[in-house]
């Protein structure tokens, strides 16, 4: 999908396939204990995202469960948002805050309590295998981004709610906070052993370098959702371009990749910046991994959603979700 030349991934090859295939399989039996697959169409639909594969260009060379915890983070933000965007489920504004706010809970009072949904009972268990592994600095910015995506999320709801049009300004802007790209991002901090780098006059340039990579991650999602949503009703970043510009879906769509390729060239020059001005020895290294394990995450992103089946037509039964 992406006509970018300078983003790369590396070639897994025979072992990196072995691991890719134990980490789908993980993810898959992860997901069927906890709840969040329920019969076979839904273990289909799991196994049918490559989440493993997203996971093993990611952090290629984590060890395997961090190689898991990394897949297993990623079905639970899609699970999630599909429960909302790709169930058919008519879910109101009202529901959507009342599940966020759960599991904001989780993160912020101590766990679980053991009653609530399977996707309380899954975001338990993740945050039990790593936030401890992280900083209190860490945890704060993950509940922060998380609390962001979900009021994003619940703004998105009611603004569905009442048939309200974003303008394309508006959508971009709200975009980059419900693709869940910044907490997936501190995420790798652990899972690729990278964490946020402490880097002097640096800290403005590193907040955009996310900003970045959320619209990249963003953006390449509408790409690849823009006949799903289209056929459902939802807004997209294609769609809205066309109606606003008066063009057609195809014209609509070459000008969305030209302004996401626009953007992974800002970000790898944001890198270069951020690489310059760290000092040489610790402080670079320290930066340079972080700055590795966001630039994986982004080509990784832009690899997976160009054959990821999550957005597939016959994957949208009508019927509801696990949390009903």
């Amino acid at each position: 999908m992406s006509r970018v030349s300078d983003v790369g991934l590396a070639c897994p090859g025979l072992l990196g396939e072995v691991r890719v295939e134990k980490a789908g399989a993980a993810v898959l039996a992860w997901a069927r204990d906890l709840g969040l697959v329920v019969d076979g169409f839904e273990e289909k639909r799991l196994v049918a995202m490559r989440l493993g594969e997203f996971a093993g260009l990611t952090v290629p060379e984590a060890r395997a469960g961090d190689l898991d915890l990394t897949a297993q983070w990623a079905a639970f933000i899609c699970l999630v948002d599909d429960r909302f965007d790709r169930s058919h489920v008519d879910a109101g504004a009202e529901e959507v805050a009342a599940l966020f706010k759960r599991l904001l809970d989780v993160i912020t009072g101590g766990g679980a309590d053991g009653s609530g949904s399977v996707f309380e009972q899954a975001l338990d268990d993740l945050w039990r295998r790593t936030a401890p592994r992280m900083s209190a600095q860490w945890r704060e910015r993950f509940v922060a981004d998380y609390r962001d995506f979900a009021l994003a999320t619940c703004e998105e709801a009611v603004g569905r709610t009442g048939r309200v049009r974003l303008g394309l300004s508006d959508y971009v802007l709200r975009r980059r906070r419900t693709i869940t790209a910044l907490p997936m991002a501190d995420i790798l901090e652990c899972t690729a052993g990278a964490p946020w780098p402490g880097l002097p006059g640096g800290e403005d340039l590193m907040v955009e370098l996310r900003l970045v990579a959320a619209d990249v991650a963003g953006w390449t999602n509408d790409l690849a959702s823009a006949e799903n949503d289209l056929r459902e009703g939802r807004d997209n970043l294609v769609t809205m371009l066309s109606r606003e510009r008066g063009c057609s879906l195809s014209s609509a769509r070459e000008q969305v990749i030209g302004m996401r390729d626009d953007r992974v060239r800002d970000f790898h020059a944001l890198a270069a910046s951020l690489t310059a001005l760290s000092a040489p020895g610790i402080e670079r290294d320290a930066t340079r991994r972080y700055l590795a394990a966001l630039g994986s995450f982004v080509a990784a992103t832009l690899h997976w959603l160009g054959v990821t089946d999550r957005f597939d037509a016959s994957w949208s039964p009508g019927r509801p979700g696990p949390c009903d």
